[in-house]
This record gives structure tokens, sequence and C-alpha cells, in this order.
């Protein structure tokens, strides 16, 4: 506050010595004229004229207009008859004297309107390189730190404003740049960060003049972000506009930037699960191996009683399903979200349902069935895979969220070129707010979580794995009980080559 008011007064002092200037230039033409060189009225118009020019061109329209009344005054008591007299006797003299007193007011004018637009167009020219080095600050912003502090200290820094504050929307924080100014209004800031992305500006003057108080929103693409106020010299309209859009675009880039680190950190993770998956995969598979090895050579090369040879049976075949467990799990896991490598061919439906049963048989045995396929159903044009390890996963939902001893329907149907399989059970259904959200990835129910064991990625993977077919994966509760999952794909077509 002492700052601008000693500014204030340090410019109305330049003003008034700049006047006392002017006055004693038009005092020391007319010594010179009168006293001398004594020359006519004529010659003393010319040199008073001269003079208003030159301080036109160098001050400005008052310190012009100050010289020219004086100049007027000056030509009229020295030079016109009768001299050292205020009064004109002659009637051309006062033509004279108006004559030369509107020219020296018209060309202080013109003079001083090229010299303000001169100003004008200099002031621009420092705030596009302002804008300039203000752009270069913000793409300087370290995204690891708060981002509201740093704003509000570049723009302060290289917009010449005394103080700067910033109000983020999501927190409704206020940051300065500098000392805290209160002629800067907290709740204003907080209002328009949080109102609608219309754009306004609010000015007010401050003291001293010229000063001004200046609160902005700060949008981009229609989308509020924040609010900036600042107490400095005015700027015109553009600048001011300008520089909310850079702070705008700013904080967008430091926002997408750490979005987008923290995607690579995600990538970096998938991948290096990918390698211990495979690390623990290999470790787990090799042990299995020779427990099968093993196995079966005992069963082949040496007689046992038949309690004894069933124990071994069910040794091999349970060594047999945890082998395929840990190759369904780590395919499962290296297929990259939304993006499964798809090798299409001909599947015949029968058989995709039958494949499926058949690698499931240790999981469904004892659970009754109902498989329903239409006669003369098309192939689908799938990755025989992949399209497999979806099915297999909508089936073991079935048989994990159902009672044993109810049944589960498998159902096959064509409409024109569409192919539908049905997975059903007769469990205890999925709660209509959640019936989007079992599709993402890792997510488990809220009823079953703690009752039920397994990783929420089972029928994320279905549903990439269904919509890189160009199909679609739906679930819906059924009136009878239970939920139905709806798998579609496109039929097969050959390509006949004439």
């Amino acid at each position: 506050m002492n700052l601008l008011k000693s500014i204030f007064v340090q410019r109305v002092g330049i003003h008034m010595l700049r006047v006392l200037a002017c006055l004693v230039l038009v005092s020391a033409i007319t010594w010179i004229a009168f006293s001398v060189l004594n020359v006519n009225a004529l010659i003393a118009g010319f040199a008073y004229v001269l003079a208003v020019l030159v301080v036109a061109a160098r001050w400005g329209l008052t310190e012009s207009f100050v010289t020219s009344v004086a100049a007027m005054l000056c030509l009229n008591y020295y030079f016109l008859p009768p001299i050292l007299s205020l009064t004109i006797a002659d009637p051309q003299n006062w033509v004279a004297l108006f004559v030369f007193m509107v020219t020296a007011i018209t060309a202080s004018q013109l003079s001083a309107s090229v010299r303000k637009r001169a100003a004008e167009a200099q002031a621009r020219r420092i705030e596009v390189e302002r804008l300039y080095q203000l752009s270069l600050s913000l793409m300087l912003i370290d995204n690891t730190s708060e981002i509201g502090p740093q704003v509000a200290a570049s723009v302060r820094s290289q917009s010449g404003f005394f103080a700067v504050a910033f109000c983020a929307k999501l927190t409704g924080e206020i940051h300065f740049g500098g000392v805290e100014d209160h002629r800067i209004e907290q709740d204003m800031l907080r209002s328009v960060a949080i109102g609608e992305a219309a754009w306004f500006v609010s000015r007010k003057t401050s003291t001293p003049a010229g000063v001004e108080v200046i609160v902005v929103p700060v949008a981009l693409g229609g989308r509020m972000l924040g609010s900036l106020g600042a107490i400095g010299p005015s700027l015109s309209e553009p600048a001011v506009r300008a520089i909310a859009n850079l702070v705008a675009i700013a904080i967008e880039h430091a926002a997408q930037q750490i979005a987008l680190g923290r995607m690579e950190v995600a990538r970096r993770n998938e991948r290096l699960r990918s390698v211990l998956l495979d690390a623990l995969a290999h470790d787990f598979l090799t042990p299995l191996t020779s427990i099968k090895s093993s196995i079966t050579t005992v069963r082949s090369e040496y007689s046992h009683d038949p309690e004894e040879d069933e124990f071994l049976a069910v040794v091999e075949e349970e060594t047999d399903r945890l082998g395929e467990m840990i190759n369904e799990s780590t395919d499962m896991a290296r297929i990259e979200p939304g993006k499964p490598n798809i090798r299409r061919s001909r599947l015949p439906v029968p058989d995709l349902i039958s494949t499926s049963l058949h690698r499931m048989k240790t999981l469904l045995d004892g659970r009754p069935l109902k498989v329903q396929i239409q006669e003369d159903i098309s192939p689908v044009d799938a990755d025989p895979d992949m399209i497999g390890l979806a099915l297999r996963q909508l089936l073991g939902n079935a048989v994990k969220y159902s009672p044993p001893e109810t049944t589960i329907a498998i159902s096959a149907s064509q409409i024109e070129d569409t192919i539908t399989i049905c997975v059903r059970d007769h469990g205890s259904g999925i709660p209509p707010d959640e019936l989007e959200a079992v599709f993402e990835r890792f997510y488990r129910g809220k009823q079953t979580q703690e009752s039920v064991a397994g990783t929420g990625m089972g029928l994320s993977i279905a549903r990439d794995i269904v919509r890189a077919h160009h199909g679609k994966l739906r679930v819906q509760n059924t009136p009878e009980g239970g939920a139905q999952f709806s798998l579609t794909l496109p039929a097969f077509h050959e390509v006949r080559l004439s």
C-alpha cells in the first residue's frame, strides 16, 4: 500500500514539473523574441506553435494545452497592439489570435493522439512479450509439487502485477503469489471458481489511479478450472483473457501429464506382473510335471490294490486339473486390458460349448447341466482359444454364485448373422446397481466378496475378448431367479473366389 502511494505521489510530481517546464519554455521564447530579437507577432507566433508541437510530441496533451494557453496570453500581451496589454485594438488581430489558438490546440491534440497510439502499441508489445514469457514459465511447472502456488507465482513474476491469487475449483483453496492482499476478495474468488464457465472480468479501480483489482475465471473448453485474482497496472481485455487461457492450458497440461505418468506406472506394473506370472507358472509347472510323470509311472509299472489305484487316479486327475488352472490363469493375466490377441477362424458352436464343458468337467462334476443348441446354427468367426476362455469364465462364474444342486443352463441361438450364447444360473442374482460394475477389472460384489473366492478379473477379461470379436457381453437378472450372461458374436462367412 505504501508503495502504491509513493508511485502516485511520484507521478503527480512529474506532471507538475513538466507543467512548470512548459511555462519556463514559453517565458524563454517570449524574452528572446521581445527583448533580445525584437521580432514581430508573426515570427513570435511561429515560435510559439513550434514550442507547442515539441511539447505535445514529447509529453502529451495536458502539457501542450498549458503551453498553448500560456503562448496565447504572451502573444496577446507582448506582440499584439496595444503592447503590454491583454486587450486587442485591431479586429484582425482577434482573428489572428483565434487562428493561433485553434492551430496550437489542434496540433497538440493530433500530436498527443499519435503519441497515445504509439504508447498503446508499445504497451501491447510489452503485453505480448510478457505473455510469451508467462507461457514459457507455465510450461516449466513441476507436476510433482502443488500447482496452485506455482501458477500464482508465475503470473505475478511475468505479468507485472503486485499481487496474484489463484483459487482451484476442486479444493476451493486460495494460493497467493507474493504477499497476501486483502483487496482481492476471497469470497468472490471462490464464487467465480465454482460458477459456470461464462466469461467475464471483474475490474475495480484502486488507489492510486491506473491500478486495478481484477478477478477472472479460468476455464478451458467450457469447463471451469478455477479463478484468478490480481492487483496491478491496468491491462487490456485481450491480455487478461490470454493470461487466464494460458493458466487454464497449463493446469490442464499438468493434469494430463500426471494422468500419463499414472498410466505409464500401471503399464509397467502390468508388464512386471506378466513377468512374475511367467516365472511363477514355470516354477509351479516344473514340479507338477514331475509329479504327473511319477504318478503315471507308479500306476502303470506297479500293481496296486483297487483302493490304492483309486487314490492314485484322484492324485493324477487333480494334478492335471492344477496344471490346467495354472495355464489358464497365466493366459488370463497375459491379456492386456482391452487388447487381447485375436486369431479368427471358423468355429462351430457345438464344438465351442463341448470343448469348454470338457475342460471344466472337474469343476462341473455333479452339477446338473442343461444344454440347448439351435439346429443348423452357423459357426462363429472367432479365436477358439480366446472365446473358449471367455465362455469358461461365464461357466465358472455360474458355478461360484449358484447352489450346487441347481441347474446351469447353456443355450445357443441365431438371429440373422448374430450368434447368441447364454449361460444362466439359479443363484441369488446381481443387485441392480452392480449390473454394469461386475465387468470392471478387479470388481467384487459387495454381498459375496467375503464368501466367494476370486480376483474380479474373469468377467472383465471375458468382456474384453468379446469386444475384440466385435460382439457384446450382457448380464440380466431372470424373473425365475439367478443371472443370465448373454454373449453375442458375428457368424462366420466364407469368402468365395470367382
